[in-house]
């Protein structure tokens, strides 16, 4: 039975996803900050991890032994302009996002190289290739989750690990509600239409709800043949479509007004 460790388990998709895997018939890990987090999770073993902490991943790390699939969820975000973003919360952010996985990529791997087999999930977004006003600092971080992860790929394949990166596009968590925001007067109209934009999107049912994500994730990690990035949710695949045919300057238009860029894929 192979087994899986979920960081960020004590909510939204990490909550979601780890009751897929284990209804799926992996033998579950779920791990959160603090372990009471995860009460009435059945049937998966419960661990008190924080991924900003050396020794609380080596703890746990020790604690759950083999691990075949490790699903790298833990995040967080802020909604500010560059400018108002605070550098201490930029560096946290950072430590989170990026750092985190990477504390937890150092003490699984190596297991997975000598088995010869193994699975790394970095879940990121569509920030992770795409720009947005008001996510500099979330969309840096997950850019650099994935150039980590893209590296990642390349230096492990040959010992029959695969990474793969989930690159989810709108999810209902409440993570957007809960996010610090920073916002100076300059930027205040900015702000207003990013709110409006949200209520506007979920009013449409623009989405998916956090069961969904963890369908698609568990499918891709059930898929071998998946390559290394995989869009989760069809307004995802069309947001990255949509950037990867239009210049600086037409993507910029499109989206100062905080519009969902229109695409064949999501339409």
């Amino acid at each position: 039975m192979q087994r899986a460790l979920v960081t960020g388990a004590s909510r939204g998709i990490g909550r979601a996803l780890v009751a897929e895997l284990a209804g799926r018939g992996l033998e579950v890990i779920a791990t959160a900050r603090r372990a009471d987090d995860l009460a009435g999770l059945p049937g998966v073993v419960l661990l008190a991890l924080d991924v900003t902490s050396d020794a609380s991943v080596a703890a746990a790390a020790e604690a759950a032994g083999r691990v075949d699939v490790l699903v790298n969820n833990a995040g967080v975000s802020v909604g500010a302009p560059v400018e108002d973003t605070p550098v201490g919360v930029a560096l946290a952010l950072f430590d989170t996002n990026v750092v985190g996985p990477l504390r937890l990529i150092k003490v699984f791997l190596p297991g997975m190289r000598q088995r010869g087999s193994g699975t790394v999930v970095n879940v990121s977004s569509v920030g992770g290739r795409v720009a947005f006003p008001l996510n500099g600092a979330n969309a840096a971080s997950k850019h650099a989750l994935e150039a980590l992860s893209e590296t990642l790929a390349m230096e492990v394949r040959r010992f029959g690990v695969r990474v793969l990166v989930v690159q989810l596009g709108g999810v209902a968590t409440g993570m957007y509600e809960k996010q610090e925001r920073y916002f100076s007067p300059p930027y205040a109209d900015l702000d207003r239409a990013q709110q409006d934009a949200y209520q506007d999107h979920r009013a449409r049912q623009v989405g998916l709800t956090a069961e969904q994500a963890a369908r698609g994730i568990a499918d891709a990690i059930a898929d071998t043949g998946r390559p290394l990035r995989v869009p989760i949710g069809q307004d995802a695949a069309g947001i990255i479509a949509a950037r990867a045919r239009l210049d600086d300057t037409a993507w910029a238009a499109q989206v100062g007004g905080f519009a969902q860029p229109e695409s064949k894929e999501s339409e």
